[in-house]
């Protein structure tokens, strides 16, 4: 029992701790959301806490304060936060500030002291978010008397604490597991602004205001904080006021008093114009004048009502509903080509909203052509939103042709708002082409961010083939940095071929930086074949240093082929260091054949350094063969020395036979010297069997002096 208990204690341990003894805790986030990590310390005077992003060490503080530094006061040319990093002076906690995709990764916290150090990591992930989705959840807009509710956007966690803050005084308050609950003024006497306006939601903790004012516009806060990390979010609320029905009426009177005044001059004015006619041609008599006249008035005074009817109800419409738009302008023109049989229709649709002071635009292209069967059409939507500065382009053009058989959409989404000076472009093509059965994706995301200088580009290109069954999708994202001059491409190549059953996967990472002028490249395929089982992986890393001129190439392959049992795996290190002049190669082959029970590995390291002359290689083979027994190992060092003319080789084999028990080895030393015309030999046998108690040893020295001429 007390076995049992010890082991189940242990495996707890692993789950909790993880099989590396630190600790490592999640927090998923959105962009525009800020996190806080928590260290769970008090700093004192002997401690030393360190962040590291990515192993880039981002935030340090003493417990003297003696040394302080977030991002690039930390490491030059590591800029990537932007006064975005907020340090605890009590507790070491690190908080960042409207996170984004590109801070996704894993963060590590160092605390040390003078008698021991602690680790721990936190994994942080961050969602992509629209911009139009994340206004849309940040900003709310509401007229008096409405309802507007926050929503939290977390899934409920029983250990979690959320409070709400309204100009960062705290309104209300709900714990995971319902212990914890106040609104208002229950949770600051002192503070009754909204007075039982607020509802929160038990299950998600969403804030609602119901019957809101324009008192309650403003800024709030949600915090969500667990024993580890803390999230925070923001909401802009706006409330616009509703006129009384006195001032509606006040409205109404003047715009009549307006009309009538412009109707009053109006009429004047006419008959001042006839007078003069009159007495210029002296062609009517004055009872047609009166005639006329009267007729005249007669129009005018029903011209007068009907404008007096139509502004006041246009005033009445402008004060009692002051969120509508203004009357949508839409505008239709269709023209038919008897030539060419062509059938087009373009159709525009305009429209302004005061409130949100959003001018949106859609347009709409449609065409037929009978001779070549082609169906086009185009649609355009652009809107702005002057209160958030986003101005956004979204085109989309649709085409099918029966004659090829295409079918052929392209999209094309533009973005720009000017708060976070984000220039955003999202395409993406698709087509279809019913001759062959293929069917093509392709997907390009292009992001600029001044502001931190980024400049982001992701394209992926998807395409089936029925006809071969193969499945392909290549994605390629290039990312630059101004701020630390990083240059990166990462390009992945995903094919399946279901005739062959073949799984191939190629991954190329290429990264310059230029402020240690670092050139990296990695490239990875990875590849099964079911037919015949077998599975491979090819792995190459390039790394260019220009500061110390080392050039290094890393090269690995695996193999695996089930049909004969065979596992290989063959590594390749090469590297040269100009400063030094080292040109140095090493080589590994390790091979296991179940069938025969055979382990073989062959080892070769290959060394120039010009400034000695020395030119060496030392090379190892060795082999187990279970059904046998035997344990045979061969190591080879071949050296030359231009300097003094030097050749040696020096080769050893020790074999081990399990079923005679015999351990035998073999040494074997050749060195030539032509300065001196020495040419040495030295041959070394030793082998012992247990079975017959034999030991024998054999030396045999061989010493060869040439005369050079």
């Amino acid at each position: 029992m007390k076995l049992l208990f010890v082991s189940a204690l242990l495996f707890w341990c692993i789950l909790d701790h993880g099989a590396s003894g630190v600790d490592i805790d999640g927090v998923s986030v959105k962009e525009g959301d800020s996190v806080t990590l928590h260290t769970d310390v008090k700093t004192k005077q002997q401690e030393k806490i360190r962040w590291y992003f990515n192993d880039t060490r981002i935030a340090q503080i003493n417990g003297d304060h003696h040394k302080i530094c977030t991002d690039v006061q930390c490491n030059e040319g590591t800029e990537r936060f932007r006064d975005r990093l907020k340090l605890d002076h009590q507790t070491g906690s690190l908080t960042i500030m409207n996170i984004n995709t590109t801070d996704a990764g894993v963060y590590k916290l160092l605390i040390s002291t003078s008698s021991m150090d602690s680790e721990k990591s936190f994994s942080v992930t961050v969602h992509e978010v629209p911009d139009v989705e994340r206004d849309k959840m940040k900003r709310k807009s509401a007229k008096e008397g409405e309802s507007v509710t926050l929503d939290s956007d977390v899934v409920k966690n029983p250990n979690d604490l959320k409070v709400w803050y309204f100009n960062e005084t705290r309104i209300a308050q709900i714990s995971g597991d319902l212990i914890d609950i106040c609104t208002d003024v229950q949770c600051d006497k002192g503070t009754e602004r909204f007075r039982d306006r607020l509802k929160l939601d038990h299950q998600t903790g969403s804030l609602t205001i119901t019957n809101i004012n324009t008192t309650d516009s403003g800024l709030y806060e949600l915090q969500i904080n667990s024993s580890r990390f803390s999230i925070i979010k923001t909401y802009s609320v706006s409330v616009t006021a509703v006129p009384d029905s006195a001032a509606a009426a006040a409205v109404a009177v003047s715009a009549v008093v307006v009309v009538l005044l412009v109707a009053a001059a109006g009429v004047i004015y006419y008959h001042h114009r006839r007078s003069i006619q009159a007495r210029k041609n002296g062609k009517k008599t004055l009872q047609d004048q009166d005639q006329e006249i009267g007729e005249e008035e007669s129009s005018l005074i029903e011209a007068e009502a009907s404008q007096m009817v139509a502004a006041d109800r246009k005033s009445l419409d402008q004060t009692q509903t002051p969120q509508m738009s203004f009357p949508g302008e839409e505008s239709t023109v269709h023209a038919k080509t008897q030539s060419t049989g062509a059938d087009g229709e373009e159709s525009t649709v305009h429209a302004k909203t005061p409130l949100t002071g959003t001018d949106r635009e859609k347009s709409t292209i449609h065409s037929n052509t009978p001779s070549t069967g082609t169906d086009r059409e185009e649609s355009t939507i652009h809107a702005k939103a002057p209160s958030t500065g986003t101005d956004r382009e979204e085109s989309t053009i649709h085409a099918k042709i029966p004659a090829t058989g295409t079918d052929r959409e392209k999209s094309t989404v533009h973005s720009k708002t000017p708060s976070t000076g984000t220039d955003r472009e999202k395409s993406t093509v698709q087509a279809k082409t019913l001759s062959t059965g293929t069917y093509r994706e392709e997907s390009t995301i292009h992001a600029k961010t001044p502001s931190t200088g980024t400049d982001r580009e992701k394209s992926t290109v998807h395409s089936k083939t029925p006809s071969t069954g193969t499945d392909k999708e290549k994605s390629t994202i290039q990312a630059k940095s101004p701020s630390t001059g990083t240059d990166r491409e990462k390009s992945t190549i995903h094919s399946k071929t279901p005739s062959t059953g073949t799984d191939r996967e190629e991954s190329n990472v290429h990264c310059k930086a230029p402020s240690t002028g670092t050139d990296r490249e990695k490239s990875t395929v990875h590849s099964k074949t079911p037919s015949t089982g077998t599975y491979r992986e090819k792995s190459t890393v390039q790394a260019k240093s220009p500061s110390t001129g080392t050039d290094r190439v890393e090269s690995t392959v695996h193999t695996k082929a089930p049909s004969m049992g065979t596992d290989r795996d063959e590594s390749t290190i090469h590297a040269k260091n100009p400063s030094a002049g080292t040109d140095r190669e090493k080589s590994t082959v390790h091979s296991k054949t179940p069938s025969t029970g055979a382990d073989v590995e062959e080892s070769t390291v290959q060394a120039k350094t010009p400034s000695m002359g020395t030119d060496r290689e030392k090379s190892t083979v060795q082999a187990k063969t279970p059904s046998t027994g035997t344990d045979r190992e061969k190591s080879t060092v071949h050296a030359k020395t231009p300097s003094t003319g030097t050749d040696r080789k020096k080769s050893t084999i020790h074999a081990k036979i399990a079923s005679t028990g015999t351990d035998r080895e073999e040494s074997t030393v050749h060195a030539k010297t032509p300065s001196t015309g020495t040419d040495r030999e030295k041959s070394t046998v030793h082998a012992k069997t247990p079975s017959t108690g034999v030991a024998k040893g054999a030396r045999v020295n061989q010493t060869e002096t040439k005369r050079i001429k």
